[in-house]
C-alpha cells in the first residue's frame, strides 16, 4: 500500500483527476449557458451494463466499439484515507453486434483513497485495436508520478504510458512530466500526471495529459516532447472559491485538458476542464508546428470530444456544475458549430450521471460510458442525436 499526500486529490478524479480542483462556481457573466437543442431528448439504449468504472469507448475500424474499464482495484481495497493501492481487475470490453464481452483482462488497476476516506480508481483511460487485432494500444492513468507507480510494484509499470496491452511501452508520460514539469513555468506547483485521451498524427501519437496540463508527441521510437503547454485559465472574481487548495497560483484554474479528435480541416480539437469551473471550459485549435487558439469557450466539465457526421464537434460534459465530487449535476452533450464555434445542447433527459467516454458513429449516433465511478458503468447509445 502506498501513502499518498495531498496531492491525489488534486488529481484524483480523471482517475476520477480534476474533481481535486472542482470548485462551488457560480458562471461568469460573459460565459453564456449553451442554446437548448431544438430536437426533444431520444431516450437512450442500454447497450451494456455491469461495466467497472468504464472510461472512454471508441469506435474500431471493424464498426465494433471498444471501451476501457479502470476496474476495481485489488482483490483487497486498501482503506487507509490518503492511500493507494494495485489489483489487476481492468479489461477492454469489446461490442460488435449481438456479441459482447472483455477481450482483455488483467490490466492494471490503481485505487486511490482520498482523505475522507472515499475511494476512485484509475487504470486503462483509452484504447484501441492497434495493427493487429490482438495488438491493443492502452493509454493509462496514473494520478502521480513514476515514484507513485514503483511503490506499487512492478504491475503498476503501465501506468502513465501509451502501452500495447500486455506489451511494451509506447511512450512513457509519467516520466516526461518527472524530467520536465512543463507547467511549473506557468507558476502550477505540483509534478503530476494524468494521462486522458490520445490521436494519430502520422507516425506519431498526440496524448492529452490532464494532470500536467499539457499535449504530448509520443514517437516511434518512444521518445516524448512537449507539443504544447496550455495556459491557465482565469478565474473571475465572481466565482466562488472552492474547498480544496489549488496547484495554479491565485485567481487561475490549470487547464486540465482531456478530450482530443482530429477535425475535417486536419487541425485537432482539444477541450479543457479549467478545473470544472462553470463555464470556464475551452476548445482549443491546434495544427502542428503552430502555437494553439481558443476555438470555443463557455463551457463547464469538457470531458471528450468527437466528430458530427457534417464535421461539427460533439462534447461530453462531466457534470454542468457541482460542489464536491459526489455532488455534481448532469453530464451533458455539446453540439460545437465547427464554423462559429457557436453552443447548442443536445437533449439527453438528464439521464447522465458522471459520463466519461463519448463516440459518434458515421450515422450520427452518439455512444457514451454512464455511470462511470463504480461496478454499474453503462453504455449508452443516443440514436441519432448528432445527426
Amino acid at each position: 500500500m502506498l501513502r499518498v499526500g495531498k496531492s491525489s486529490w488534486t488529481g484524483a478524479f480523471l482517475a476520477a483527476a480534476v474533481i481535486g480542483s472542482l470548485s462551488a462556481a457560480v458562471a461568469p457573466s460573459q460565459a453564456a449557458a449553451p442554446a437548448g437543442h431544438p430536437r426533444p431528448a431520444t431516450a437512450p439504449v442500454v447497450v451494456a451494463s455491469g461495466l467497472h468504472n468504464p472510461r472512454a469507448v471508441r469506435i474500431q475500424p471493424d464498426g465494433s466499439l471498444l471501451v476501457t474499464e479502470a476496474g476495481s482495484g485489488p482483490a483487497t481495497a486498501c482503506t487507509t484515507p490518503n492511500s493507494q493501492c494495485l489489483g489487476l481487475t481492468a479489461s477492454l470490453y469489446r461490442i460488435k453486434g449481438a456479441w459482447q464481452g472483455r477481450v482483455v483482462t488483467g490490466l492494471p488497476s490503481q485505487l486511490i483513497v482520498r482523505a475522507d476516506g472515499s475511494g476512485v480508481v484509475s487504470g486503462p483511460i483509452e484504447a484501441d485495436a492497434g495493427p493487429t487485432s490482438t495488438s491493443y494500444r492502452v493509454l493509462y492513468g496514473l494520478s502521480g508520478t513514476p515514484d507513485t507507480r514503483a511503490a506499487l510494484g512492478p504491475d503498476a509499470a503501465p501506468l502513465g504510458t501509451l502501452s500495447i496491452a500486455k506489451g511494451r511501452i509506447l511512450g512513457d508520460l509519467g516520466e516526461h512530466e518527472a524530467l520536465h514539469d512543463p507547467d511549473a513555468a506557468l507558476g502550477n506547483n505540483d509534478v503530476y500526471s494524468n494521462p486522458w485521451h490520445f490521436a494519430r498524427d502520422g507516425a506519431d501519437f498526440l496524448a492529452t495529459d490532464a494532470g500536467a496540463n499539457d499535449l504530448i508527441r509520443i514517437h516511434p521510437d518512444g521518445t516524448t516532447e512537449t507539443a504544447v503547454l496550455f495556459p491557465n485559465n482565469v478565474v473571475p472574481t465572481t466565482t466562488t472559491p472552492g474547498t480544496v487548495t489549488p496547484d495554479a497560483p491565485a485567481g487561475q484554474a490549470e487547464a486540465v485538458p482531456t478530450g482530443i479528435v482530429r477535425g475535417r480541416d486536419g487541425a485537432f480539437y482539444i477541450t479543457d476542464m479549467s478545473g470544472i469551473r462553470t463555464g470556464l471550459g475551452r476548445i482549443w485549435r491546434y495544427v502542428p508546428g503552430s502555437a494553439p487558439t481558443v476555438f470555443a469557450t463557455g463551457l463547464t466539465g469538457s470531458i471528450d470530444v468527437d466528430l458530427a457526421p457534417d464535421g461539427d464537434l460533439i462534447v461530453l460534459s462531466y457534470t454542468q456544475g457541482g460542489t464536491s465530487p459526489t455532488q455534481t449535476l448532469p453530464g451533458a452533450l455539446i453540439r460545437i458549430d465547427r464554423h462559429t464555434g457557436a453552443a447548442t445542447t443536445i437533449d439527453t433527459g438528464g439521464v447522465l450521471n458522471q459520463p466519461t467516454g463519448l463516440a459518434v458513429t458515421a450515422g450520427g449516433d452518439v455512444y457514451v460510458t454512464n455511470n462511470t465511478q463504480g461496478t454499474s458503468g453503462q453504455l449508452l447509445k443516443f440514436p441519432n442525436a448528432a445527426s
